[in-house]
């Protein structure tokens, strides 16, 4: 088990960079989850998706909507301008065919024709309910919503009617109706069932309760537990409009020219569908009547197919366990296989919430994939400024082993998947610097001193090789080779490796005259340029860049015969830097290895463009 201490001490800077990027994805997920349970941001986001899960299926079979369509109001004209006798026909035609409950979704308000004949109809049934409706903006309590006023039917028709019941609906901010409440109250505190519940009561012989009380999260009505939400209402788990249901045309009732057995012992609601009446904006359909609404409401109370949102709790413990997992693996794994990580994640919990709808359950979508989608997002920005932080230091690693310029194109043609075997033919200038006497100051000197000292005049080399764009290529005991024009092209690489040459000799010259105790180590150097081929050398296995050639050699031998203190240079290298640079020519040197002598020069030193001239 990894403790604390060696958790925060990584034992490499990858591995760092994985425990902070998981550490900061933890902290962006989990204040992410906290402000969500908190604040509850993007519920309407949830509130639609949510609305996407239902789907149009076959309602109970006991219900049955008769509905006042177009049809009807072309023959009868508008619902407002009716006798009222038209509903008593219908209703004692439903009562003959022996409809078990008949609710009606049409308010009558005020006394109109035909209210004596209705009143007769609803007596002699004995079983339908009239509809009332609160006014004003209702107040929430513990057990209902409380209107300031109620319209109720003319007293007529109050006293003949079986009971009353509300037909009050609830919107949700984004103006779409998701839930009904099932009890409302007066502010003279008279109790009122919601239409869809009164009928489950008259349908199943039962009497109307007087009032309702709920324990809080439920409501108890005939052996059935109503979850609730905010202590009133009962979500509606939707089935379809007015195709899901049985239907009649209202005109039909009328006439007596239906199927008695299409209502024989079913719950009747009478209600308009027709264009442009009480329509709201609902899930599944868009758009439907109250009557709709109430229809809805009555098959989930009906058939119990109630709907409760999963707990804010829950919810909060999904996210925070899909950003911990998320942010362990994610900085741990390849991208494609984080990515697969989370959109296995996503899918899984959408196919799981889809599942638990099916079951009554509604699981909060938004919160735990925007939280996954948060860490992914996280990370993955983590992670690209990590790799370049790992570029770096992966430069700056080859650096110490070979040029930084080395580094960067074996970078890139690794990123490229160029990285193989070979090279290109190229002019480069090799400068090759060795120790004079390098015998007699080894044999003086222990092994780690000569280490030191050695290394602190190769200081002075790379310094000045670096400072003038040269790759150091390699070390060779007390030999160093520095290179230019590879593999990036330097118009003037050689006037570039005769100023280098020059200036570590300044320096030299200037150490060993500084430190008094400090033993004198002296270099010869030698300048060539030439065609080599450059490029990686080796096997497929370890590669090393480096320049291989003719004039590669000829550097190599040019810097063996010169003195201690001295520059000699190929002429091809005169010819490149002659109009900038005083030298001595020297007699064609015989030098080891090649067959024919080589003309050489003594680099004395450099004309600046001002027309001054010093050894630098």
């Amino acid at each position: 088990m990894i403790g604390p201490r060696r958790w925060l001490r990584p034992r490499s800077r990858r591995e760092g960079r994985r425990r902070l990027a998981t550490l900061l994805a933890l902290a962006v997920g989990v204040a992410f989850a906290l402000w969500a349970r908190a604040d509850e941001p993007f519920a309407g986001v949830q509130r639609f998706a949510s609305d996407r899960l239902f789907g149009d299926e076959q309602a109970s079979p006991s219900i049955v909507l008769v509905t006042i369509d177009d049809q009807t109001l072309n023959r009868y004209g508008r619902l407002g301008d009716w006798d009222r006798s038209l509903h008593a026909q219908a209703i004692r035609n439903l009562s003959h065919a022996g409809a078990a409950a008949i609710a009606y979704d049409v308010l009558f308000a005020d006394p109109a024709p035909g209210d004596d004949a209705l009143a007769e109809a609803l007596s002699q049934a004995g079983n339908v309910l009239l509809p009332v409706v609160g006014g004003g903006p209702p107040a929430e309590s513990d057990s209902a919503l409380t209107y300031e006023s109620v319209l109720w039917p003319p007293s007529i028709l109050r006293t003949a009617a079986a009971g009353l019941a509300h037909v009050n609906l609830v919107l949700d901010p984004d103006g779409r109706v998701r839930r009904v409440p099932l009890t409302v109250t007066s502010a003279a505190g008279e109790s009122y069932p919601s239409l869809s519940l009164a009928a489950l009561y008259l349908l199943l012989r039962q009497p109307l309760p007087s009032s309702l009380e709920s324990n809080g999260d439920h409501l108890e009505v005939l052996e059935r537990a109503v979850p609730l939400e905010g202590s009133t209402t009962m979500r509606v788990n939707w089935v379809g409009g007015v195709g899901s249901f049985t239907s009649i045309s209202f005109q039909d009732v009328v006439d007596n020219s239906f199927r008695e057995d299409v209502v024989r012992h079913k719950v009747i609601l009478v209600g308009a569908t027709a264009s442009g009446i009480d329509v709201h904006s609902v899930p599944l359909m868009g758009r439907a009547s109250g009557m709709i609404v109430h229809a809805n409401a009555l098959d989930t109370l009906l058939r119990a197919r109630f709907l409760e949102p999963v707990s804010s709790n829950v919810t909060l413990a999904v996210v925070l366990l899909f950003i911990g997992v998320a942010a362990m693996l994610l900085p741990r794994w390849q991208l494609r296989w984080g990515l697969l990580l989370i959109l296995g994640l996503m899918l899984g919990y959408v196919g799981a919430g889809a599942f638990l709808f099916g079951r009554g359950h509604i699981v909060n979508f938004v919160y735990p994939l925007v939280g996954l989608g948060l860490v992914f997002t996280v990370t993955l920005a983590y992670g690209t400024v990590a790799e370049r932080a790992a570029r770096r230091d992966l430069r700056d690693l080859f650096g110490r082993y070979v040029s930084p310029h080395v580094a960067e194109a074996l970078v890139d043609q690794a990123d490229r998947e160029e990285l193989r075997l070979g090279g290109e033919l190229r002019e480069v200038s090799i400068l090759f610097a060795d120790v004079r006497e390098f015998t007699p100051v080894s044999q003086r000197l222990p092994a780690t001193e000569l280490v030191r000292v050695l290394n602190r005049h190769f200081d002075i080399i790379i310094r000045h090789a670096m400072k003038n764009e040269g790759i150091v290529n390699h070390f060779a005991g007390d030999c160093v080779m520095v290179i230019w024009n590879a593999p990036r092209d330097q118009p003037e690489h050689a006037l570039l490796a005769c100023r280098t040459a020059l200036s570590v000799q300044e320096d030299l010259e200037a150490l060993t005259h500084a430190s008094t105790d400090f033993p004198v180590v002296r270099f010869g150097f030698g300048i060539n340029t030439g065609e080599a081929v450059a490029g990686n050398i080796g096997s497929a296995g370890r590669l090393d860049y480096t320049v291989i050639g003719q004039s590669v050699n000829v550097a190599s031998r040019l810097c063996g015969a010169a003195p201690a203190g001295e520059v000699w240079i190929g002429e091809r290298t005169y010819e490149l830097v002659k109009d900038e640079v005083e030298v001595e020519k020297m007699a064609p040197q015989t030098l080891k290895g090649l067959e024919r002598p080589v003309t050489t020069y003594n680099l004395k030193v450099i004309i600046e463009k001002d027309g001054s001239t010093a050894r630098q």
